[in-house]
């Protein structure tokens, strides 16, 4: 546990203004780690923290240590409204953000390619979270979801220009929410130092298009 907050501190020392949280681990009791590792955590650092966890019980009670506004990581419409009938409540309670996949209940492909459907799930979550759940627009983070760009998959191909895009179409529909996105996987697969430029190329053009949190 000590050794995990100091790369959080290190994590904060080196640029990073929220730190990712996950402690999931079907070998663990959840729980206890989380009680363990988030009371020293929030001693080490003063920066939000973003809870990266599916179970609802967790979610909880890792926002009981969150000393300011957190971040829940993160729900979609796999299952419906499922994830989001067990989330929400508790993001409402707690005051916290939400970041919401780019994820429906498609069969054939639930997690979206195109820029269209990443932006429908976008203005369907934005619709259905502010008008259901009063739920503030400025606490919605959407995630258009990062495909590796050279696995030579075919239907990936054009996939990094779709999200950038993406990233675009949503901040003009949606100015007030935020976006999110894990960089690093545009490049999963390739050497380390083409990993590198092409993960700063991809950034660079995020960013242009309006991207506001990078993983």
């Amino acid at each position: 546990y000590e050794e995990a907050t100091e790369i959080a501190r290190a994590q904060v020392k080196n640029g990073a203004h929220i730190i990712d949280i996950n402690l999931e681990n079907t070998d663990r009791d959840e729980l206890t780690d989380i009680d363990r590792f988030y009371g020293k955590v929030i001693h080490k650092v003063k920066v939000p923290l973003m809870i990266d966890a599916t179970n609802p019980k967790s979610v909880e009670r890792a926002l009981t240590y969150c000393q300011g506004k957190a971040i829940i990581k993160s729900i979609n419409f796999e299952d419906g409204n499922e994830k989001f009938e067990k989330v929400m409540p508790l993001a409402k309670k707690y005051g916290a953000a939400v970041v919401i996949g780019s994820i429906d209940e498609d069969k054939q492909q639930a997690q979206a390619i195109t820029r269209q459907r990443k932006l429908a799930i976008a203005q369907r979550a934005h619709k259905y979270c502010t008008e259901e759940w009063d739920f503030p627009e400025e606490d919605l983070i959407f995630d258009p979801l990062v495909f590796p760009c050279a696995t030579g998959d075919e239907n990936y191909i054009g996939s990094a220009v779709e999200t950038v895009e993406a990233v675009r179409l949503i901040k003009q529909a949606l100015p007030r929410s935020k976006t999110q996105l894990g960089i690093s996987n545009v490049s999963f697969g390739l050497p380390p130092a083409a990993r590198e430029v092409v993960n700063s190329v991809f950034l660079y053009h995020a960013t242009k298009a309006g991207l506001d949190l990078a993983i």
